[in-house]
């Protein structure tokens, strides 16, 4: 087990609350430190899980909304920019939906969201801002979300055939 965390299959997850993620921005820098290529080579991410939708809401087909932010790329590079691509019953619009930040891009790429967080080659990782900026992301799609209830766990099985 590495970074205080299983895998993403194995269903083990750190529990959080939304405006107190200090614990997830800790778990994103240890997995980017230890430069970790994953199973397969193509590097690591971790994923944040909003709550699931109201009763109401599941009713008409929302579905849960996470996360992945690609902390290592493959052979477990650490570089800008960091994609996060956004699962949501929205699908590639999601992208647009979400508040712009600073330093940040949106991509619908083939029907998949992704928001982009991005800085200077040489500038120092800002894991907070990276944190944050997918928690809001979240936020602005699953607007129903309680503060309570939001999960992050470790996906070291990353398969990218599309990088």
């Amino acid at each position: 087990m590495r970074y205080g965390l299983d895998r993403v299959g194995q269903n083990r997850r750190m529990h959080f609350h939304r405006h107190e993620f200090g614990a997830v921005v800790d778990l994103v820098r240890g997995v980017a430190s230890a430069h970790d290529p994953g199973e397969y080579g193509d590097g690591v991410e971790v994923v944040i899980e909003a709550p699931g939708p109201t009763f109401l809401r599941d009713i008409f087909g929302a579905d849960p909304a996470s996360a992945r932010i690609a902390v290592t790329k493959p052979g477990g590079e650490v570089a800008y920019p960091f994609h996060v691509r956004l699962l949501s019953d929205q699908g590639g619009n999601a992208g647009r939906r979400v508040p712009r930040r600073p330093g940040w891009a949106s991509s619908n790429s083939a029907g998949l969201a992704f928001i982009m967080q991005k800085a200077r080659p040489d500038g120092a990782f800002d894991w907070a801002d990276l944190v944050a900026g997918a928690i809001e992301a979240l936020t602005a799609l699953r607007t129903d979300a309680p503060d309570t209830g939001w999960r992050a766990a470790v996906d070291r099985a990353v398969f990218r055939a599309y990088w």
